[in-house]
């Protein structure tokens, strides 16, 4: 017996020479046998590894499920905390001023009584002092007029020898002024993630960098300065580092961009090096955005993600979670979100800052600043 390869069918002999199978391909049973089971083993190991693959797409999705939940359920819990705190806050607040209020208004009220009280007291004595005299002023009688002067003229010397003391009012304007505005600068108290007044370090910034006296704004030059060449110092990258690392803890600050159409910002490992071109990206040590042409914003990842910005923020946010392993951008003053890296790090992390060469034709100012709340 043979096997047409052409109708996929055992044949006999005289078919395969003779008749319907004539000029087909046919093997012994055997070979195709074999050639068969080497094609379904191959099939076989194709839908092994494929099963494979779903399988291990079906334990992330469970982890992911799972994870999800979790993370899902950590986030409500710190979310209802937090808010239960401020809503604490504005409760005590509201129940320490509303006790203040209360007091002066009792206080006020109080002494308006006594006030009246005493008033009218001598309204009355007044009234006791006058009749006599209106019944006097009444008469003809001469004599009548003289007595009622003699008998009186004690009484009529000083009426109301007591001095009287000053009306008192509900003095509004202690508990008036920007309510909302005092309330806000005290809750800094409790709100642990605030934009924090970080520096630039000068000894890292690039010759072409020019950093303020105060280590809160940047400027590119268009001529070196005439600085110490150190191993901390950028040589090539137009970089500047932050003065303040950190290997823990949740942290937040803020960039000032204005209208710059270039600059770069983000966190880097406090080892990475200074010297010769650098290149932003996470297995680097570095998770940076970028802003080119005024309108191309792109997070610095393998590959680059290229974001879409609806409205040019004058200033950007950055926040690290050092343990949640977390570094977002934010537009800081809509506080919406840009984009978010996830990492696990390893090493202190620590501000990296850059605004870029100074282009021929550069409009406005070409600054980076620092921002610092001032409460």
């Amino acid at each position: 017996m043979y096997f047409c390869r052409v109708e996929k069918q055992k044949v006999c002999s005289k078919c395969a020479i003779m008749g319907s199978h004539r000029g087909h391909t046919v093997v012994a049973v055997e070979e195709a046998l074999s050639e068969l089971k080497e094609s379904l083993s191959a099939k076989l190991v194709e839908l092994q590894a494929e099963s494979s693959e779903q399988t291990s797409r079906l334990e992330e999705i469970e982890r992911n499920t799972t994870a999800a939940q979790e993370q899902a359920e950590i986030l409500e819990r710190q979310v209802q905390e937090d808010f239960a705190a401020l809503r604490s806050f504005l409760d005590s607040e509201e129940k320490v001023l509303m006790e203040l209020i209360a007091a002066e208004k009792q206080q006020t009220l109080e002494e308006l009584r006594r006030l009246k009280a005493e008033c009218l007291q001598r309204v009355e004595r007044l009234k006791l002092l006058m009749d006599p005299l209106d019944a006097a002023l009444q008469t003809t009688n001469l004599n009548g007029l003289l007595k009622v002067l003699n008998t009186s003229s004690d009484r009529f010397r000083n009426p109301c020898e007591t001095v009287n003391d000053p009306i008192v009012r509900f003095e509004a304007e202690k508990f008036c002024g920007p309510l909302q505005y005092k309330v806000w600068k005290k809750m800094f108290q409790i709100i642990q993630t605030v934009p924090e007044a970080y520096t630039f370090d000068y000894s890292t910034a690039h010759p072409y960098l020019e950093i303020s006296a105060n280590r809160r704004s940047v400027i590119p030059l268009r001529a070196p300065l005439p600085v110490v060449y150190m191993d901390a110092r950028f040589d090539t990258a137009l970089c500047v580092l932050g003065a303040e690392a950190f290997s823990t803890g949740k942290h937040y600050w803020e960039v000032t961009v204005n209208k710059k159409d270039k600059w770069d910002l983000g966190v880097a490992y406090n080892c990475i090096s200074r010297h010769g071109d650098i290149v932003y990206r996470p297995s680097d040590g570095i998770w940076c955005l970028t802003l080119r042409d005024g309108c191309h914003y792109e997070a610095c990842d393998e590959p680059d993600i290229q974001l879409k910005v609806q409205r040019k923020p004058c200033r950007i946010g950055i926040y690290v979670d050092y343990e949640g392993g977390v570094v977002s951008f934010f537009d800081a003053e809509a506080m919406q979100m840009l984009h978010v890296f996830r990492a696990h790090f390893t090493d202190p992390l620590i501000p990296l800052y850059s605004p870029c060469r100074l282009e021929d034709g550069a409009l406005g100012d070409q600054r980076l600043s620092i921002f610092k709340l001032n409460v």
